[in-house]
């Protein structure tokens, strides 16, 4: 039976980069979807099997760095990689205190990103997080 491909859901205000970080996930066979926010993410309620999150950090209306706790009062968990154009000592402190599989500033380097996607799905606790630049 064949399995389904990776899904890969990108939550970011910015328009230009939920369709370059989608384009980037379609050339690799992932199925990528996009949410303008945190908020909208949550309320699609998405199927998390096999999946996981490309999350900014500073959007207006809920923080990315509070997905982990929303979807942890629901029961559900997935995998979450921050992406931020805010790169501070404090924000990365803060990513690794949500649970971060990984972490990156804009822009977003393909290969490596790829590279976290492909270690986070196979290292589901995200205690055990990467931080990477």
């Amino acid at each position: 039976m064949p399995t389904s491909p990776t899904r890969v859901y990108i939550i970011d205000d910015e328009p230009a980069v939920r369709t370059a970080l989608a384009r980037l996930m379609r050339s690799t066979a992932m199925e990528p979807f996009e949410f303008a926010s945190v908020e909208d993410f949550i309320q699609a309620d998405p199927d998390l099997e096999n999946s996981c999150a490309l999350v900014d950090i500073r959007m207006p209306g809920i923080s990315g760095l509070e997905l982990p706790h929303l979807l942890e009062e629901r029961g559900r968990s997935v995998p979450i990689i921050f992406i931020t154009a805010h790169d501070t000592q404090e924000t990365r402190a803060l990513a690794k205190q949500a649970g971060a599989a990984a972490y990156f500033r804009k822009p977003v380097d393909d290969q490596a990103l790829l590279d976290a996607i492909e270690w986070a799905l196979s290292h589901p606790d995200p205690t055990g997080g990467a931080e990477r630049s």
